[in-house]
């Protein structure tokens, strides 16, 4: 398994990993906002997972202000069996957190999930602040978390 910068090739792989995911963790009108992402957004910080030379999730962050964002983290349905899952998912949220730290910056770390994720972004130190139901489409209920640094 390997990180790398998203490249703009890439794009429909991550659209097809996004679908492969709807509904149960998105909406399949999410693709837009995804694609609008990718096209005005995505820089050296958003990333790709790569295994056996094929691209099974992305994620990354953002600075903007005083504030650091997680945006758009998911992976293809079914890519990993259930006992890589975990361990990939904390490898790769480890190198998104080591990148932020380099960075130097230790703002709080701001993300916007479904209820689905809430206890997975609870293991890296996120707390929930708010809570708006159906707030990313119907069933899917918005939590933003905030994690702040101890420095």
């Amino acid at each position: 398994m390997k990180f790398r910068k998203y490249n703009p090739k890439d794009k429909q792989a991550l659209v097809d990993i996004l679908l492969s995911n709807c509904p149960k963790y998105f909406i399949e009108s999410d693709q837009s906002d995804l694609i609008d992402f990718l096209d005005n957004y995505a820089d050296d910080n958003y990333l790709v997972v790569e295994a056996q030379d094929q691209i099974i999730g992305c994620g990354g962050h953002y600075t903007k202000g005083n504030i650091h964002g997680i945006a758009w983290v998911m992976f293809r349905h079914g890519s990993l069996g259930y006992r890589q899952l975990l361990p990939t998912v904390d490898a790769f949220y480890r190198e998104i957190d080591s990148r932020i730290r380099a960075e130097g910056n230790l703002y709080d770390i701001h993300i916007s999930t479904t209820q689905l994720m809430e206890k997975l972004f609870n293991r890296y130190g996120f707390k929930t602040v708010s809570v708006i139901k159906n707030g990313f489409g119907l069933g899917l209920h918005q939590y933003d978390m905030v994690k702040s640094f101890t420095r």
